[in-house]
């Protein structure tokens, strides 16, 4: 908005230069964005935030600069002694959306140019002066913040003035020329017959005020805030009276801006005014705010005395008292944004200055939040695999519809419900994933473009797989990924890099303290991806919690990934807190020595070595430490349906020495077990 420096002296009597008042306007809160010469004057162009439209005239700035200064306001005074005959004939039939309207006539008038002063301000101002009756209304606009409007009286049918909406009139043609379609709720300015003004926008063409208007209805109105905004942007038009209307004007400034307009335009126009009508369905009420002093500077930051505070908020116009430690506001009726406390608050700081506030560190008691038990577990995972060699790798939680194909996945498979993103960014990330086998792949493919060889990666994130409520379930999981280089061999071992991974799975599962761990191979693969045949379930007190297997040749084609590749999953990390014991014991190191004993059975070929090995920590002893596998033959000398498995058992008491015949005899009853439970056989 554009301020004349002369004339807020008008209302202010300030000496300060142009640029240092323009500095204390911004410092305040209303930031002077440009400063201009025009014709010995200085104007400002200040941006008037949304909130304060009683910062929309000469006189709200002049408020502004009275209390910044600390000097006194001259404010306008507008007495009318000589009223001609009653007020005009009013009617408010929408009185939700007029909350007030005021309005005289001033008859024989002449109209013609406006003296030179006056079009100087307006045109400082940005507003192109017309005539002297219209140029008033503009003139006390920008000086109160009031828009007003005169009509030709003697164009108005019945010579009277109802307020309703538009109803059933479609199109009505505005003072700029333009035919304009209306809406039934719009509100409208009527005379007998016809709407002749949009109400808080524009008036109508056959209203106007011409060189042959010699009476005129003045209005001056307040509107509802919300339902002028609804018209001016529906209809695109926004004019100097709609931009005030639609952020809220003075309820209580609405008859002096009237009567001085009136008065105004007899002095430049000749003419008697009128009584006035001023009906006011809906008064204003002012509101009450109570906060407590310390509040304030709490705040702030800083330690204001009760009376500077209740001092700053009597300069703004505020009516306050004090009840114990806090102060009850009531603020003006020009300042509707003043709604709570932290408001009152913001008033204080801006006028005690923002650069006297000073600056301090915030004190904050920071304690770090304790660690969830499935965060320390996820931690554990991605320490494990890294000690085994495995780099960690984030991907994206979006993937390809396509993949679910090439992972071969089945029709019905859980995994193909896929939950779609509603604007992707492009169709390589158009849903969230439900397994994280694909980007592993992806991963792999990456690297094996650029030369690598010994790949190994993992990843612990979420899927999202679909459920009967509203989101889908999202479960933690695990998957690694190894890709055997099988050309550059230090000690040429053969063993698939299956093997290799296995054994990560069964470190990082070590580590975190879990037993009874095995591996049980699947004839057909359970997951399509994987080798038939050449796959095994991942079990923890025979509950599955995961796979292992060596990826089918068909999806690595279809990944563009070839050589040595193995994948493990662990299918919901979470349940693997139940497996996981709560407490960790201490044993103490040995006394006594250990005894060892080897024994090799030849059994079927579809028994399980975890079997062997259940089937022997099960006899009711103390003293067996441990067993480990150290060979699996099959060969010429062997059945093809049987294979040769061999053991190391360590025996141990934390009581003595063992004696050969203790060991003797509870290694007979090993053997006999296994040969009656297995059908082992006992090779020499």
């Amino acid at each position: 908005m554009k301020v004349s420096y002369n004339w807020l002296k008008e209302f202010v009597d300030f000496d300060q230069s142009p640029e240092d008042l323009a500095h204390a306007i911004t410092m305040a809160g209303s930031e002077v964005e440009e400063i201009e010469l025009i014709e010995g004057d200085t104007v400002f162009d200040i941006g008037i935030t949304p909130n304060r439209p009683d910062c929309l005239s000469i006189r709200g700035i002049a408020r502004e600069i009275s209390t910044i200064l600390e000097l006194p306001l001259k404010d306008i005074k507008a007495d009318i002694n000589n009223e001609e005959g009653a007020g005009p004939n009013i009617t408010i039939d929408s009185p939700e959306l007029c909350y007030r309207y005021s309005s005289r006539i001033v008859s024989g008038l002449k109209p013609g140019p406006s003296p030179d002063w006056l079009e100087k301000r307006l045109e400082a101002c940005g507003i192109r002066p017309t005539s002297n009756i219209v140029d008033v209304t503009n003139y006390v606009l920008l000086e109160l913040g009031q828009p007003l409007h005169a009509f030709d009286l003697d164009q108005l049918a019945g010579k009277k003035i109802v307020v309703k909406q538009a109803g059933n009139i479609e199109k009505f043609t505005t003072l700029d020329d333009e035919e304009r379609s209306l809406a039934k709720e719009m509100l409208m300015i009527w005379d007998d017959q016809k709407p002749v003004a949009v109400a808080g926008v524009m008036g109508g063409q056959h209203s106007e005020v011409t060189e042959s208007t010699r009476n005129i209805l003045l209005e001056s109105a307040y509107f509802k805030p919300a339902s002028v905004r609804r018209t001016s942007k529906s209809l695109g038009l926004s004019t100097e009276s709609s931009y005030r209307f639609e952020r809220g004007v003075d309820l209580e400034t609405v008859k002096l801006a009237l009567d001085r307009a009136a008065l105004m335009i007899a002095e430049l126009s000749g003419g008697n005014i009128s009584g006035i009508t001023d009906i006011y369905p809906n008064k204003y009420q002012p509101r009450s705010i109570a906060v407590t002093f310390d509040r304030i500077n709490s705040l702030i930051g800083v330690d204001l005395e009760p009376s500077y505070i209740q001092q700053t908020l009597h300069s703004l116009g505020c009516n306050v008292s004090r009840e114990g430690d806090s102060a009850i506001v009531i603020p003006p009726s020009f300042r509707d944004d003043l709604e709570r406390g932290e408001d009152i608050v913001e008033e204080v700081a801006r006028l005690y200055g923002y650069d006297n506030i000073p600056s301090t560190f915030p004190v904050m008691q920071m304690s770090p939040s304790p660690e969830h038990k499935t965060q320390r577990l996820v931690k554990s995972l991605k320490v494990s695999f890294a000690k085994s060699g495995y780099s960690e790798v984030i991907n994206y939680s979006f993937i390809n519809p396509e993949v679910m194909d090439k992972l071969a996945l089945h029709a019905d498979d859980r995994r193909r419900t896929l939950l779609y993103v509603n604007n992707p960014l492009r169709q390589e990330e158009s849903a969230m994933r439900t397994t994280l086998v694909p980007a592993l792949l992806a991963n792999l493919n990456l690297n094996l473009n650029r030369g690598e060889k010994e790949l190994r990666f993992f990843e612990t994130s979420r899927v999202f797989l679909p459920s009967n409520e509203k989101l889908p379930d999202e479960i933690l999981q695990a998957a690694a990924v190894y890709h055997k280089d099988t050309l550059q061999t230090l000690w040429g071992s053969e063993h698939d890099g299956y093997y290799d991974l296995k054994g990560a799975v069964e470190n990082v599962l070590s580590d975190l303290r879990i037993k009874n761990l095995n591996f049980i191979k699947y004839d057909t693969a359970p997951q399509p991806y994987l080798h038939p045949g050449k796959t095994c379930a991942i079990l923890i007190d025979n509950f599955q919690i995961g796979t292992i297997g060596i990826l089918h040749p068909g999806v690595a084609e279809a990944f563009d990934v070839s050589g040595d590749i193995s994948i493990a999953e662990i299918h919901d990390i979470s349940k693997l807190l139940t497996k996981i014991p709560a407490k960790t014991t201490f044993t103490s190191l040995p006394k006594y020595p250990y005894v060892e004993r080897d024994v090799s059975m030849l059994l079927s070929d579809d028994v399980q070595v975890s079997s062997v090995e259940n089937e022997i920590l099960n006899i009711d002893t103390d003293i067996i430490e441990g067993i480990k596998l150290f060979d699996i033959y099959k060969g010429k000398s062997i059945s093809s349906d049987k294979k040769s498995l061999a053991f190391s058992i360590r025996f141990r008491s934390a009581e003595k020495t063992l004696t050969d015949n203790e060991v003797d005899e509870l290694y007979s009853r090993i053997v006999k077990k296994l040969e009656d439970n297995l059908g082992a056989e006992l090779r020499s």
